[in-house]
């Protein structure tokens, strides 16, 4: 089987860079071991724009969250929602106060609220909060539907990628009964792991989520208090946001569960009930600045990595995505910040 790219992972990254590819004329094989537990599959999907204990907005989020709006709507995963952050103290109050002022974050905060109880009287905003314009993007959808028009296309193959299988020559790649130009790894954690990127500085962290059925009030906005909530309607919620620097796995743990599940009973100032549906974990692609890691490795002209695009993926990968396609197909070159260039193999 002759393709233009192998794409490694079905994820996220995988997913839109394959779209993105095809859009472009391209043939492409991706390669996914269809475990439900990726990071993609455990991640919120959640645009949240001032974030963090500091509060910041990431400088790159206007464009980002522009072509994101536009791009994953074509595909109809894309919602807007409002989340409301719940400050933890005066201190953290005071810096939503100052980011209010700021011109770039000022089109994303409806409101910062003074005292509790002024959005719902059944939250427990004793500092007040802020009032952001975020969205929610269905990512399960996306990866399903990215699947089924890549089967239907037969760029899909459901198998167990090992690197030691991965023939590399100066023209291209072969692996099984495959050849290609060029090789792109879309895997997230693993290529921090083993394999020719395994040089970078990868910072992969470990991240949790529960699904589950409450009595709690019925809200229309995600719930954000070191930790964040998602109303799925009809008493189902979702909630996560966890980082675990150690003990790199996918195995979901109980200690994890009760925490989420008393973070969101916090949020309300009467006792509400939580019955868990589903407990999930993963591993994010985290990266040491930050920015994703995309581009060719720099010394084997045929190894591409599209990848490292961390808790913001959602935001990032549509953009990168498209950008990542254009440098691959025209050689349009590629945004500095994420170029992976940056960091030079140890010599």
């Amino acid at each position: 089987m002759q393709v233009d790219f192998l794409i490694v992972g079905q994820g996220l990254a995988g997913t839109l860079l394959a779209r993105a590819l095809r859009q472009q004329g391209q043939q492409v094989l991706v390669v996914d071991n269809g475990r439900k537990s990726a990071a993609s599959r455990v991640a919120a999907g959640l645009m949240t724009p001032l974030t963090g204990q500091r509060f910041t907005l990431t400088p790159e989020y206007p464009e980002l969250f522009r072509f994101a709006q536009k791009d994953l709507g074509e595909l109809k995963v894309f919602s807007p929602i409002k989340v409301y952050r719940m400050f933890v103290d005066a201190e953290q109050r005071a810096r939503g106060l100052k980011r209010a002022e700021c011109v770039s974050c000022a089109p994303f905060i409806e409101k910062i609220t003074e005292d509790v109880g002024q959005i719902s009287a059944e939250w427990s905003d004793v500092h007040g909060g802020a009032l952001m314009h975020g969205a929610w993007v269905d990512l399960p959808k996306l990866m399903d539907d990215g699947a089924e028009q890549l089967t239907a296309a037969q760029s899909l193959r459901l198998a167990e990628f090992n690197y030691t299988d991965l023939q590399v020559k100066a023209d291209g790649v072969s692996w099984h009964d495959v050849t290609a130009r060029g090789i792109i790894f879309c895997d997230g954690y693993r290529s921090a792991a083993s394999g020719p990127f395994s040089y970078l500085p990868w910072q992969p962290v470990k991240g949790e989520a529960i699904s589950f059925n409450s009595n709690a009030p019925d809200a229309s906005v995600v719930l954000n208090r070191q930790g964040w909530a998602l109303p799925m309607g009809q008493g189902r919620w979702r909630a996560g946001t966890n980082w675990e620097w150690t003990g790199l796995d996918e195995i979901p743990t109980q200690v994890q569960s009760e925490k989420f599940q008393k973070r969101f009973k916090d949020y309300f100032k009467s006792e509400v009930s939580v019955e868990v549906t589903d407990h999930v974990a993963g591993v994010r692609p985290c990266t040491s600045d930050n920015h994703p890691f995309i581009g060719t490795h720099p010394e084997h002209a045929v190894l591409h990595l599209f990848n490292g695009m961390g808790p913001r993926g959602t935001i990032w990968a549509p953009t990168l995505a498209q950008e990542m396609a254009d440098y691959l197909v025209d050689g349009k070159p590629l945004r500095s910040t994420c170029d992976l260039r940056r960091f030079p193999v140890a010599g």
